[in-house]
């Protein structure tokens, strides 16, 4: 039964955002804000997800801060920083805590908050609400409460990694796409396993195809703080 019902909010989401399907999707050259702040659940996660985008807001002058908050082993944040660097990002934080233990400990929701007051950010990236690893679904939960109890009114743009999500914002990254590959080559310890390198360019090639943003583009669904409480809401209740 509590499949079922977690199932049931999930189709009621999907019939909130049906209508996007009935329009093109709109494109922005860059999202408008100067104070960017990425949340990523695991390393690698903000660079698959948005790393072009983050590349054109430090173009900009945007000031640009990453946190990632789990699995942070020495060795991936080598990697991590590595793949920062090329990206340019001022600020790039790295949390001591364990992958699926993020709605258990209190003091992850603790930390994000005081990223959240330090850099007074105008918009924040994470992974899409609906995007398949639990880290990142509890990083949303945690996320809505933070933006609540803070009053912060920014916009949210969810970026895919293991799902690919409804987007309704394209961002051209064809010029980006080169210094993306270079940064998705810093994560070694991930691409043994897997090419993600392939696997997350292959998809912002097939994001540029079928929106006609360009020859490469990253996908977002864009939402106030407000929507996305909303929403987080209607699917886990």
């Amino acid at each position: 039964m509590a499949r079922h019902l977690k199932w049931a909010h999930v189709y009621r989401f999907y019939e909130r955002v049906e209508p996007l399907l009935n329009y093109s999707v709109p494109k922005e050259d860059k999202p408008q804000g100067s104070r960017i702040l990425v949340l990523a659940p695991h390393i690698d996660d903000e660079t698959i997800g948005c790393g072009g985008v983050m590349m054109k807001h430090v173009a900009a002058g945007d000031r640009v801060a990453i946190v990632t908050v789990a699995d942070c082993t020495p060795a991936r944040i080598e990697e991590g920083r590595a793949a920062g660097a090329i990206l340019g990002v001022q600020r790039h934080e790295f949390l001591p805590f364990a992958s699926k233990t993020l709605l258990q400990d209190p003091a992850v929701a603790e930390r994000l908050r005081g990223f959240l007051r330090e850099e007074s950010p105008d918009l924040l990236y994470l992974p899409a609400l609906l995007d398949r690893h639990s880290d990142h679904v509890a990083l949303n939960q945690i996320v809505a409460r933070l933006t609540q109890e803070e009053g912060w009114r920014g916009m949210i743009y969810g970026y895919e990694v293991w799902s690919t999500l409804t987007p309704n914002v394209v961002v051209d990254i064809s010029a980006q796409r080169d210094r993306k590959a270079a940064a998705l080559a810093c994560f070694t310890s991930q691409n043994q396993s897997n090419n993600w390198a392939d696997a997350s360019l292959s998809l912002n090639r097939y994001r540029g195809i079928t929106t006609g943003a360009g020859d490469y583009a990253e996908a977002f669904h864009r939402m106030t703080a407000a929507r996305h409480r909303e929403l987080i809401a209607q699917v886990w209740r």
